[in-house]
């Protein structure tokens, strides 16, 4: 039931990258670490009770969620850049640089960013893809095995941040980093071996209150508290509210017609995710040619981001899942457990 949470966060994601305020940018660096705790959730209940750890099956399926909707945006935005090269690099900086081949390289094959720093990013958020995917060798290999070893990866990423912090690090080394992730996907680990232990849910009171700390948390910084705080205290318990919000709707039980509403936004949030600048970029062109970011900008975009994302989640469906489907069923699953219904059909 992680659909509608998924959505949302793509579209606090839109909001930090579109309006342009100095006050919203950090809805985004939140957002994203929510995007985290719920793949390490996520990841780690499909690895234990859908693939048992096949890595033929897994990586295939994995890589077959991400990249055919990424790769479609990387070409269409390619062909935009083409025909207005000078327009699209006045919206965006990462749109100015001429293609080269180590960064069309690094693109297409969704290197890190850490081991070299591209100048062209097709997919500005591709950084994000880059580290699903790191994270989801760490989970395969190691953390979503057993309870100790997820808890040893959170030992391993609070230590990564509190020395970054104790060294005087920059933001960007405890935001953009693989490192700095271990951090939120093993979170989201313990969260499915808690799960597993049959302990005491949260109810829903528990859920709207975590639910509301987050959000005031999110709202109160920069807005109430220094930026100090948003980098760095409110940055955290940010991590942590949302680490009991994914908690609180593991296995919750809902209505037929809430589960499809989940599902339709779930499909639609990560083409929203890839397909923001483009489509802001498209607006632009059409309706506001002096204008690079805004609320006006953005609210207009935002029909045509849900168009293009509804494109890219009916050609998924229609090319991809039936190959995921495939791949899900080639082995029985494990036996059911208390934690059967907690990892979405979608993985």
């Amino acid at each position: 039931m992680f659909g509608i949470l998924r959505f949302l966060l793509a579209y606090l994601v839109v909001l930090s990258h579109l309006v342009g305020s100095d006050y919203l940018a950090h809805f985004g660096f939140y957002a994203v670490r929510g995007f985290f705790v719920i793949s390490g959730f996520v990841i780690t209940a499909a690895l234990n009770e859908v693939y048992g750890f096949d890595a033929g099956r897994f990586w295939a399926n994995r890589l077959l969620r991400l990249l055919p909707p990424y790769y479609v945006v990387c070409l269409l935005t390619l062909a935009l850049l083409e025909l207005v090269p000078t327009d699209a690099g006045q919206f965006l900086s990462y749109w100015r640089a001429d293609p080269q081949q180590d960064d069309m390289l690094m693109n297409f094959l969704v290197l890190p960013l850490q081991f070299n720093e591209t100048q062209l990013r097709i997919v500005p958020p591709y950084w994000s893809v880059a580290i699903e995917i790191e994270m989801y060798f760490l989970l395969w290999i190691v953390i979503a095995r057993r309870p100790a070893l997820a808890a040893l990866a959170l030992a391993a990423g609070i230590s990564y941040h509190l020395a970054c912090i104790d060294d005087g690090y920059g933001w960007g080394v405890r935001y953009f980093t693989a490192p700095s992730a271990t951090l939120s996907f093993s979170l989201g680990a313990l969260v499915y071996f808690v799960k597993k232990q049959g302990l005491r849910p949260i109810g829903s009171p528990g859920l709207a209150l975590a639910f509301a700390l987050w959000l005031a948390n999110m709202v109160a910084a920069r807005w109430l508290l220094p930026d100090s705080y948003v980098y760095g205290l409110g940055f955290y318990l940010n991590t942590v509210a949302f680490t009991f919000m994914v908690y609180g709707l593991a296995g919750r039980s809902f209505g037929p017609g809430i589960r499809t509403f989940d599902r339709i936004l779930g499909e639609l949030a990560y083409p929203v995710f890839l397909i923001q600048w483009l489509a802001g970029f498209v607006i632009v062109l059409v309706f506001f040619p002096a204008t690079s970011r805004g609320w006006t900008l953005t609210l207009a975009a935002t029909p045509l981001i849900l168009v293009g994302a509804g494109g890219l989640a009916v050609l998924h469906r229609a090319l991809i899942e039936p190959l995921r489907s495939r791949l899900r069923e080639a082995k029985p699953a494990a036996p059911p457990t208390r934690a059967a219904d907690l990892a979405p059909a979608a993985e």
